[in-house]
């Protein structure tokens, strides 16, 4: 099932809270199909072209699937596509627990940032804590939480809440944004791409 994760991770932001909802609905109702006004319920205001186009694009990622009309029930019903279920509940774990990137901002590349980003570079699907990227670092003996700040205020990395961190403390893991990828490789030049870090 590692193509239905891989389009689920590729749905655009636009839309993305809704399409949670409708996710979220579908697995508390498995394997019982909703309609689209069950479906609604309880979510982000959408008018019913928006949750028509919604629900398209998950039937096509392969996460839901729509249930035959019958003479008993002529209106369009939806539940998860066959064997979707454990993604499509680790995907919405995932999300719910990353925040929404801030917008993409310039930033003029400082050597903390090329060398933050090199690491997250060469492992984009990989998340990494302010911790792990310092040990990343450790020949420049600094760490890596300012210019990791920076890069996600920017807009350039997602961050979502640790399952790691210690009781009572919030810890986050940063990877990179997909979105600004083209934008986090114009900051690294010839020389910080071709280094490796270990």
């Amino acid at each position: 099932m590692h193509h239905l994760r891989r389009a689920l991770d590729n749905l655009p932001p636009e839309g993305l809270e809704f399409k949670l909802h409708i996710l979220r609905r579908l697995l508390d109702s498995a394997p019982e199909p909703l309609t689209v006004s069950q479906i609604r319920e309880g979510g982000p205001n959408r008018t019913d072209a928006s949750a028509w186009y919604a629900m398209k694009a998950l039937e096509r990622s392969g996460a839901v699937a729509s249930v035959p009309t019958t003479a008993q029930c002529r209106v369009a019903r939806y539940r998860l596509a066959d064997s979707a279920e454990e993604v499509v509940r680790e995907f919405v774990a995932d999300r719910s627990r990353q925040e929404l990137p801030p917008p993409l901002s310039p930033l003029p590349g400082s050597p903390q940032h090329q060398q933050v980003l090199t690491v997250l570079c060469a492992r984009p699907d990989s998340w990494f804590t302010v911790n792990e990227l310092t040990s990343k670092l450790i020949r420049l003996r600094k760490s890596a939480r300012r210019p990791t700040l920076e890069l996600y205020d920017a807009g350039y990395l997602l961050r979502r809440m640790s399952d790691g961190g210690r009781p009572g403390r919030a810890e986050y893991q940063y990877r990179l944004n997909p979105d600004a990828a083209t934008h986090a490789h114009a900051l690294l030049d010839a020389r910080v791409r071709s280094t490796r870090w270990h």
